[in-house]
C-alpha cells in the first residue's frame, strides 16, 4: 500500500471516528475526502520551460455538505455540494518554484448518476502561499511568481463509483491556476494537469432531496452596464501599481432559467500602458494607448441570485500596443443585489496569464 493510499484511509477515518457518537442531522450529506494529483506543469514561456525539471505532484484533502434542497435551484443543478479544500502542491521545479499550500471553497455539480456512477463538476476559487518567490539576488529565475500570497484557481472533471455503502472512489482530471493576480512582479503566473484519484466518505446519512414544482419560465432579453477598476503592475520589474478600469455594456438573451448566452462590448483604460509599451511595444507610445477596446461573447450561470461567467473577449480599434494580444478572457463571479443593481469580482487575462483582478458594480438598464 503506497503512502498516499494510507495517509488517505488515514484522514477519512480519523476526521469521521469523533463525528460518529452523537451525529446530528448537520453531518447528514456530510463529505469527507482526500486525493493524490500526479500531472505535469503547462508550458507557457521559453525560459519557464527550461526551469521546469520535475513533475507537478498535490495532495487534497476537503470536507463538503451536499444540498437537500431548500428551493427549486439546488433541484435544477441536482442538488450541489459546497465546501472547502486545503491543497499541498509542487510547482515543477522545488528550487527555484518551491511549493504551495492552498485554500479554497469549491462548489461540486451531480452533472449526471446513472446507478452507483456519477460525473462530477468542480470549481474552486481561493488564496495559496508560496515558499519561494522572486527576489532579484536570490532567486532572479522565479519568473512566474513575485508575492507569497497569491490566487488560487481549480476545476476539475471526475468521475465517482459508490464502492461501499459510504465508501466513494473517484478520479478525472483537474486544472489549476497559480498567480497572484498581477498585484507584484513578476507574475507569469503556474499552471497544472493533473490526474487525480482519491476516496471520499459520507460521515452522516443521505437525506430525501426536496422536489418543488417549478413554474414555466418566461424568456425575455437583459441589457447591463458594469464599470469595475482595479490595480496591477506594468510586467517591467518596476514596483509600481497602476489604475485600470473598464466600462462594458452587455445584450444577453435569457432564454433559459440557468444558462445566458450573451454579447457585449467593452472600454478598457490602463495606466500601466507607458511603461509596458516602453518595454516590450514595438511603436511609440501615444496618451490614446491607455484605451483599449473590444467585443466578447458571454457564457453565464446562474443559479438563484449568483452567477459566474466565463467572457472571450477580440481587441478591435483601440488595440494592445504594448504586447500585441489579440484577445482577451476574463472570469466573473456576480452577486445579485436587487432586481437591478449587481456586484461583481473578475479577472482579466489573456490566454493563461492573468492581468489583474477587478471589483465592479453594474446595473441592468432591462432586467
Amino acid at each position: 500500500m503506497t503512502w498516499h493510499l494510507r495517509t488517505t484511509l488515514f484522514f477519512l477515518l480519523a476526521i469521521s471516528g469523533p463525528l460518529m457518537y452523537g451525529q446530528s442531522s448537520f453531518f447528514n450529506d456530510f463529505y469527507v475526502r482526500a486525493a493524490y494529483h500526479p500531472g505535469y506543469v503547462m508550458p507557457e514561456y521559453s525560459l519557464f520551460n527550461y526551469l521546469v525539471d520535475d513533475y507537478a505532484r498535490a495532495f487534497t484533502i476537503s470536507a463538503s455538505k451536499r444540498t437537500p434542497g431548500k428551493n427549486y435551484w439546488a433541484q435544477l443543478y441536482n442538488y450541489p455540494e459546497y465546501g472547502l479544500a486545503v491543497q499541498y502542491a509542487t510547482l515543477g521545479n522545488t528550487e527555484v518554484f518551491g511549493h504551495e499550500w492552498s485554500v479554497f471553497p469549491y462548489y461540486n455539480v451531480h452533472i449526471a448518476e446513472i446507478g452507483k456512477f456519477s460525473l462530477l463538476q468542480q470549481a474552486g476559487l481561493g488564496v495559496g502561499f508560496t515558499n519561494k518567490k522572486y527576489d532579484q539576488e536570490t532567486n532572479f529565475y522565479n519568473v512566474a511568481v513575485g508575492t507569497t500570497m497569491n490566487v488560487h484557481f481549480n476545476f476539475e472533471l471526475n468521475v465517482q463509483y459508490q464502492a461501499l455503502k459510504k465508501f466513494y472512489a473517484y478520479t478525472g482530471i483537474a486544472f489549476d491556476h497559480f498567480s497572484n493576480g498581477n498585484l507584484g512582479e513578476p507574475n507569469l503566473g503556474i499552471n497544472s494537469m493533473t490526474f487525480n484519484a482519491g476516496l471520499r466518505y459520507r460521515i452522516g446519512q443521505e437525506s430525501e432531496q426536496q422536489h418543488f414544482d417549478v413554474e414555466p419560465y418566461k424568456a425575455s432579453t437583459r441589457m447591463s452596464l458594469v464599470f469595475s477598476a482595479g490595480t496591477k503592475h506594468a510586467r517591467a520589474l518596476q514596483g509600481k501599481s497602476y489604475l485600470v478600469t473598464a466600462l462594458s455594456f452587455e445584450l444577453k438573451p435569457k432564454w433559459w432559467r440557468v444558462f445566458y448566452p450573451g454579447i457585449g462590448v467593452d472600454v478598457f483604460y490602463d495606466r500601466a500602458t507607458h511603461d509596458e509599451q516602453s518595454v516590450f511595444g514595438n511603436e511609440p507610445y501615444k496618451t490614446i494607448d491607455d484605451f483599449k477596446t473590444g467585443f466578447h461573447f458571454t457564457q453565464e450561470l446562474v443559479y438563484n441570485k449568483f452567477s459566474v461567467a466565463l467572457q472571450e473577449g477580440f481587441y478591435f480599434i483601440l488595440t494592445d500596443k504594448a504586447f500585441g494580444h489579440s484577445t482577451y478572457h476574463r472570469f466573473i463571479i456576480r452577486h445579485q443585489i436587487n432586481k437591478r443593481l449587481f456586484a461583481q469580482l473578475s479577472m482579466k487575462a489573456h490566454v493563461v496569464v492573468l492581468d489583474y483582478l477587478e471589483l465592479g458594480i453594474g446595473y441592468h438598464i432591462k432586467p
